[in-house]
């Protein structure tokens, strides 16, 4: 990353600076898109201020990664117009990925461990409290509607059969819902920090203050994203 850095960035005092590097960006593009946004991060770590560092975030250009594709809205509501005919635990399954943006198997922990959910400004949030090495998810963001789904579910889920059951019918994967999820709070403004912390993406070790912090962030954050799912919903 440093040697791409050194390579092609000089200045960058705003939004004009990165449409500059990178209409001289030949190759590579992706990398040097990964190496900036790692580089933000890190100025952000030291204190520097977060909202001139988003603004430089939202200049980047959208790359595609190989096959790791963000699918579009339509294949979204074609996945959805599908769910009626599927079963209860698998509909369930799909808003709450949908809605969350949560990793299949923290999704299905949060189903198959549900009690209950705190409403919060129009929606729900569920404590799923789930540690895998350095993943981790605190809470799972969904809609009433949701709810109201997963609330229903008596059979267990298993992320291995739940995967495969979408695979072969054509649904859009969850590690795909996964990624249009954020890449739609994203476009509705939500800070890139909410949004990672939204999707369970928080560093293993974060202070209390920061945890309390993005938690009060996404209650008011999340109902941009939530009134969006919504539509899609209707849609289908």
């Amino acid at each position: 990353m440093v040697s791409y850095l050194d390579r092609y960035v000089r200045e960058i005092r705003g939004p004009s600076d990165m449409i500059e590097l990178f209409s001289k960006v030949k190759a590579a593009k992706r990398h040097i898109v990964f190496t900036l946004r790692t580089w933000f991060n890190f100025y952000e770590a030291l204190g520097y201020e977060k909202a001139q560092l988003d603004i430089l975030r939202n200049a980047l250009p959208k790359t595609q990664c190989g096959r790791d594709l963000i699918p579009n809205e339509q294949r979204i509501v074609d996945s959805l117009r599908k769910l009626s005919k599927a079963p209860l635990k698998y509909q369930a399954l799909y808003h709450v990925l949908l809605d969350s943006g949560l990793r299949l198997v923290e999704a299905c922990e949060l189903i198959n461990s549900f009690l209950d959910a705190e409403a919060t400004n129009g929606f729900f949030r569920c404590e799923v409290s789930m540690f895998r090495g350095e993943k981790q998810a605190y809470y799972g963001h969904f809609t009433e509607y949701t709810l109201s789904l997963v609330k229903q579910v008596k059979d267990r889920l298993n992320p291995t059969t739940a995967s495969s059951y979408y695979r072969k019918r054509g649904y859009v994967l969850a590690k795909y819902l996964r990624k249009y999820a954020f890449d739609k709070m994203i476009e509705l403004e939500v800070p890139e920090s909410v949004a990672d912390f939204i999707e369970g993406r928080v560093p293993k070790r974060i202070g209390a203050k920061h945890y309390l912090a993005l938690a009060r962030q996404s209650s008011k954050f999340y109902p941009r994203y939530a009134t969006y799912v919504e539509g899609l919903r209707q849609q289908a």
